[in-house]
């Protein structure tokens, strides 16, 4: 028997367990996330449309068409932060990556009437729906800004889209057509006023096949439908079809005697001019610049007025009149109109190929030999004026000049006002004649007229005068009445008749002894000698 005993407990721990129903939230649970990540990958790109407002649009109803194909819908509509506009949360459909380009375009399609047309019709039962028009670059966007109107070229349309920029705004609007030789070649997709170059830029698509026709050197300018133009020519009227005269529009040409360079490139940029004949001008780039001094009026003389050498134009009057910077102009000796006119060589590139240099020398030359410049009258009924460049003969010694930085043209007074100078020296002339005595001697002469006018009234007025008038008109009824009965009709003109008829029966007689007595005057005495009767000549 142990002596010691030890009093032993014993102690249950129970382990926690866990309850097999606590597996079915789990499943659950594990469930919902898988059917969320599912939902997530087989949803689609969520992207943003910055709108300038959401007419017509309605959140988990408007859709998304491509081709008229849904591709996506419009899940929910706010406000920008700034409060000036609205932002449109789209949907995409799966597999709806490559249709988001960075250059992809969205616009709200919805009932519109404008100058192509009326469009949308069927969305006003359907209501308003976003047209997206996938893009071509490689890289990718979630974000988006629609575009106000629709693009005016469907996406299947080749071609090019360049930029035309303008001074003059609202010289085109969106859907103005450009024209090429009757031909509709283009549209005008987007016009916006830049303000910091302060012009206009338009974007152009030209189709195919008119795109290759654009080059380098292509120039663009407006096409109104009446083009009415008065200058040195007249009366210019130009008509186009009647979809410029109602649509306007523009077209385009190449320049003539110009390299055309290479085909343009999409994004290509030009200039769009007012008119063709400013398109022309903007060319000649070459341009040396003259001062002419004119002392007649320049009333009718305009800038852009052409500069003619014997009806060649070879410059253009740059500004008139034109005062040069800080000159005094009390140094000339008389006060005369400037104008500056610029010599521009490229018009006469076919005839005389001279550099800017030869062409000062050669002028300064032509100065010494008479070369001078006059303004003449280009229009009578419009009054306009031109600068006419001749050489006088008579012209004074030329003196090289300058006036500021520019040379000095010289010139001679126009026609007109030598036709002036003329009538005043002809006015002076008749001012150192003695007119007194002329018209001394004119008044004796008219009153020497005046006394022999009286004598031959005082003369026809006698007694003597009147006698022998008398007489003198019985004579003529004499005369009168004997001529009368000589009169073709009269018995006495019948007798005379036929006394003239016997008389020329009687000379005929007489003819054959006339010609014997001619050809024998003693035949009379020893009559005439007998001839042989003629012998006829056998027929040949």
């Amino acid at each position: 028997m142990n002596d010691t005993s030890v009093d032993e407990q014993a102690t249950i721990r129970r382990r926690p367990r866990i309850s097999p129903v606590w597996l079915i939230p789990v499943a659950a649970a594990l469930i919902g996330c898988w059917l969320v990540y599912q939902n997530l990958i087989s949803r689609g790109p969520q992207i943003t449309l910055q709108l300038a407002n959401a007419e017509g649009l309605q959140a988990d109803n408007s859709p998304v068409k491509v081709r008229n194909v849904e591709v996506g819908h419009v899940s929910a509509i706010r406000l920008t932060d700034d409060y000036r506009g609205a932002i449109a949360v789209i949907q995409m459909n799966p597999d709806t990556d490559a249709l988001l380009a960075a250059d992809s375009r969205f616009w709200v399609v919805k009932p519109r009437i404008g100058r192509q047309g009326i469009s949308g019709l069927g969305t006003i039962l359907s209501g308003a729906y976003i047209q997206l028009r996938p893009g071509t670059k490689t890289t990718k966007a979630n974000h988006f800004k629609a575009l106000q109107h629709p693009p005016v070229t469907s996406a299947d349309t080749s071609g090019i889209s360049i930029t035309l920029t303008s001074e003059n705004a609202g010289a085109l609007n969106v859907g103005d057509p450009i024209i090429f030789q009757g031909q509709n070649a283009g549209l005008v997709e987007t016009a916006h006023f830049s303000v910091e170059h302060k012009r206009m830029r338009y974007r152009v698509f030209i189709k195919s096949p008119y795109s290759r026709i654009i080059t380098d050197t292509t120039q663009f300018w407006l096409r109104s439908g009446i083009d009415l133009h008065i200058g040195a020519r007249g009366l210019d009227i130009r008509t186009g079809s009647l979809q410029t005269i109602f649509a306007g529009g523009a077209t385009f040409g190449q320049p003539e005697g110009v390299n055309p360079g290479g085909p343009a490139t999409d994004g290509a940029q030009f200039k769009l001019y007012p008119t063709q004949s400013d398109a022309m001008q903007d060319r000649f780039d070459l341009k040396l610049p003259y001062l002419v001094l004119l002392d007649d009026s320049v009333r009718g003389l305009t800038d852009d007025a052409p500069v003619l050498y014997r009806g060649i134009r070879i410059g253009t009057v740059q500004k008139v009149p034109f005062f040069v910077p800080d000159y005094d102009y009390s140094e000339l000796s008389e006060f005369r109109i400037p104008i500056l006119i610029n010599i521009e060589p490229q018009r006469v590139a076919n005839l005389v190929d001279w550099t800017p240099e030869q062409w000062h020398s050669n002028l300064q030359t032509m100065f010494k030999h008479g070369l001078r410049a006059t303004i003449k009258p280009a229009n009578l009924l419009t009054g306009a004026m031109f600068i006419s460049l001749e050489f006088i003969h008579d012209a004074p010694a030329y003196k090289p000049h300058e006036l500021g930085d520019y040379t000095i043209f010289p010139s001679v007074p126009g026609a007109i006002n030598s036709i002036q100078q003329q009538i005043s020296e002809l006015l002076d002339k008749l001012n150192q004649l003695q007119v007194d005595n002329l018209l001394g001697d004119l008044q004796d002469t008219l009153q020497a007229i005046e006394t022999a006018t009286r004598s031959l009234n005082t003369l026809l007025g006698a007694d003597s005068t009147r006698q022998i008038s008398t007489e003198l008109q019985a004579t003529l009824k004499e005369l009168q009445k004997t001529l009368s009965g000589y009169q073709q009709g009269a018995p006495m003109y019948r007798e005379l008749s036929r006394s003239l008829t016997h008389l020329n029966q009687i000379l005929g007689n007489l003819a054959p002894l006339i010609r014997t007595l001619n050809n024998k005057p003693n035949a009379l005495i020893f009559g005439s000698e007998e001839t042989p009767d003629p012998i006829p000549r056998a027929a040949p």
